[in-house]
């Protein structure tokens, strides 16, 4: 007779105490619910997930974030370089709109935020 549990309680019960488990029975209690067929599935959309999320964070297309993700070592050097493009993205933007309107004796400075400021004095210094 096949019987089903749907209560953490009943659950605990069948796991080793706490103080008998080892780090080898924790890694494998920590997956017991995922199919060992579906690791891979479900990695994909974590991925996926994080991917779109950078890219919403970012004002990039998930395009761009996998592009970038595939010449680098980790997904952590990846969110380094997405936010470094915004950054300089930002600065080059700050810089055309800047350049853009001097003919038009534009003196309001608000599109620019003290970061970006910085940065175009250096440049600018450069």
């Amino acid at each position: 007779m096949l019987q089903l549990t749907f209560f953490k309680d009943n659950v605990r019960e069948q796991q080793p105490s706490s103080h008998s488990t080892t780090s080898a029975s924790v890694t494998s209690t920590t997956h017991s619910d995922v199919h060992e067929g579906d690791v891979a599935h479900f990695a994909q959309v974590g991925f996926d997930t994080l991917v779109e999320s950078l890219a919403v964070q970012q004002g990039f297309q998930a395009d761009v974030i996998r592009t970038v993700y595939k010449y680098l070592s980790s997904y952590e050097k990846t969110v380094e370089v997405i936010e470094a493009m915004r950054e300089a993205t930002e600065v080059h933007a700050v810089a055309e709109i800047l350049s853009r309107t001097e003919d038009d004796d534009v003196e309001d400075d608000s599109i620019m935020d003290d970061s970006v400021k910085e940065d175009s004095v250096k440049s600018e210094e450069e």
